[in-house]
């Protein structure tokens, strides 16, 4: 009998030491399933709000442009206001046509249009051009290596001491 009392005692001991050691390795996973969890939380919020920042963001540029646009017709209005009140309230002839000249040619840079002209006194605009023009074929143009240098060599200047 004596033996029959051991043996349940190392039994109920193993089984005792079993659970421990059952709940010890379920606590250490489900440490980490939480701390995944919150860290998926934190990720989904972090998307979430990044989400609302690009809309944010769209939603000022796309503001913007309505204003800039809103801004651009309001000042070809005036101009248009400035050309007509040139036109119809200068008496001096020479005075209007420059007025009207100035204006007309600041509207047509700002509508992208180019507005014929009354006169032509003026030559068109042309694009500006990315190099300097040469007055003769023979001449060396500004993007040559020896532009701008002389042929003589430099004289050094002796220093008395």
């Amino acid at each position: 009998m004596e033996n029959m009392n051991v043996l349940w005692f190392v039994g109920s001991l193993a089984f005792l030491a079993g659970i421990l050691c059952g709940a010890l390795v379920y606590h250490l996973l489900s440490g980490s399933k939480s701390r995944n969890g919150k860290l998926e939380n934190q990720l989904d919020e972090l998307q979430q709000e990044f989400k609302e920042y690009q809309e944010r963001v769209g939603d000022h540029f796309t503001t913007s442009a309505h204003l800039v646009n809103k801004l651009t017709d309001t000042y070809r209005d005036v101009h248009e206001h400035l050309a007509n009140g040139a036109e119809g309230l200068c008496k001096d002839e020479e005075v209007r046509n420059r007025l009207g000249d100035s204006l007309l040619s600041s509207n047509a840079l700002l509508s992208g249009k180019v507005h014929k002209r009354r006169n032509e006194r003026t030559p068109p605009l042309e694009q500006p051009k990315d190099y300097a023009p040469k007055s003769s074929p023979d001449e060396q143009g500004a993007l040559a290596e020896e532009y701008g240098f002389s042929s003589e060599p430099a004289k050094e200047a002796s220093v008395d001491k």
